[in-house]
């Protein structure tokens, strides 16, 4: 799927870039977009039985999937297994005989799943990523023989990460992405991210090829270059993007990027007076590490910086469907002298084009237009100056950063 491998070709003093991409299919569901490259996943997973939509024919590809949805996908669908309800029911004190009690109960019988510390299982919550890959690990009897992780919050040698071994089982399988420094293994996965989960584990235990988002790369390539490639944007350009603008806070635009990118991925609305009690920020700028910390804590929210990141990790991510903060440098006469300062704005980048990125920005009266490139690559064709990825995790998040992708 996704991303074929680089290959170079020296002739002479010539170096040509070789990206290959596929064509996607249109989509099975009026509510994902012909370019977004889940579509792969979805064909395939409803051919096979084990997705489908809502009633009204949509899949909602950003909602956030529970633990009683995801099992039932596993038992049902992956396995093609049907448990018998007269049998498999009133396993945990929350799960009684409702419609998902069979499957359940039945992978609660297998040992794939068991409650928490409460006793109970707690369907209705969003599972994380690291709980789903355990229920799937342990339902295709997957084994281990990676013996460290290439992500850096996954560590099989502490002892709290009782997940890391089936993170890793992942990885080795190249079931999730090798592109970021960071798995965040409690993220919150959303359906479109369930699916990729799924399509890859059943194409792995097929022996089929199947393809996930990389760094390829050996050396940095201009955005010329990998615009050149044909690589397409996963959202267009015309999409809705959530704008609000910062009318009342005029140096507060990375609050209003993280609150345009929490609203459009998670439907979560923050109301940035409140950010500001909560974080104890003074309501201008950029955070501090201390404001970042508690934003983190208070909000359930992974924050992941990526400094200088390349044209090729740029353009992958919004191909892959993954909106970022970017920070783009912006001129203002702030002492009335007559004499401009680069004060630097945040924006939320969600599309481009030949032409330029597609953004949605918080200057009131709120935007989405687009930007030329050398506003997106002011200092180099090669690198942005830095990008922002937004996770909602289960419980408390972190502040993490990485750099040189």
């Amino acid at each position: 799927m996704f991303m074929k491998k680089i290959y170079f070709l020296f002739i002479g003093i010539i170096t040509w870039i070789i990206f290959t991409f596929p064509v996607f299919a249109g989509s099975v569901f009026p509510d994902v977009y012909d370019s977004h490259p889940v579509n792969t996943a979805l064909s395939y997973l409803v051919d096979k039985g084990v997705i489908q939509g809502y009633p009204d024919g949509n899949f909602q590809p950003l909602w956030l999937i529970n633990r009683a949805e995801f099992t039932k996908m596993i038992v049902e669908g992956v396995l093609q297994q049907t448990p018998d309800e007269t049998r498999y029911h009133y396993c945990f004190p929350d799960v009684a005989d409702d419609w998902y009690a069979k499957y359940v109960c039945y992978a609660k019988e297998l040992g794939w799943v068991q409650g928490y510390t409460d006793g109970n299982f707690h369907p209705s919550d969003s599972i994380t990523r690291s709980e789903a890959l355990k229920i799937l690990a342990m339902a295709m009897d997957w084994t281990l023989s990676l013996k460290t992780s290439s992500f850096l919050d996954i560590d099989p040698n502490d002892s709290e990460q009782w997940f890391a071994s089936y993170v890793m089982m992942a990885e080795e399988r190249q079931i999730i992405d090798i592109f970021d420094r960071y798995a965040s293994p409690h993220e919150l996965i959303s359906r479109a991210q369930m699916a990729e989960i799924l399509y890859r584990a059943m194409k792995n235990a097929e022996g089929q090829p199947f393809e996930i988002w990389e760094l390829t790369s050996k050396r940095p390539h201009s955005y010329s270059d990998i615009l050149a490639t044909g690589i397409q944007p996963a959202y267009p350009s015309d999409m809705t993007f959530t704008h609000h603008a910062q009318t009342g806070y005029p140096y507060g635009c990375y609050a209003f990027a993280t609150k345009n990118l929490t609203e459009w991925k998670y439907g979560i609305v923050l109301d940035i007076a409140e950010v500001q009690t909560t974080i104890n920020w003074d309501g201008s700028y950029i955070w501090t590490d201390d404001e970042f910390d508690a934003f983190c804590a208070a909000y359930n929210t992974d924050i992941v910086f990526t400094y200088n990141a390349s044209a090729e990790f740029f353009f992958k991510k919004l191909a892959m469907g993954e909106p970022m903060i970017l920070y783009i440098p912006y001129y203002l006469d702030t002492n009335g002298d007559g004499v401009e300062e680069n004060i630097g704005h945040n924006v939320v980048a969600y599309s481009f084009d030949q032409n330029g990125v597609w953004i949605a920005d918080s200057i009131s009266p709120g935007s989405q237009r687009q930007l030329d490139y050398d506003e997106v690559f002011p200092n180099t064709d090669f690198y942005t100056q830095n990008l922002t990825q937004i996770r909602q995790v289960k419980d408390k998040g972190l502040r993490k950063d990485q750099s040189g992708l």
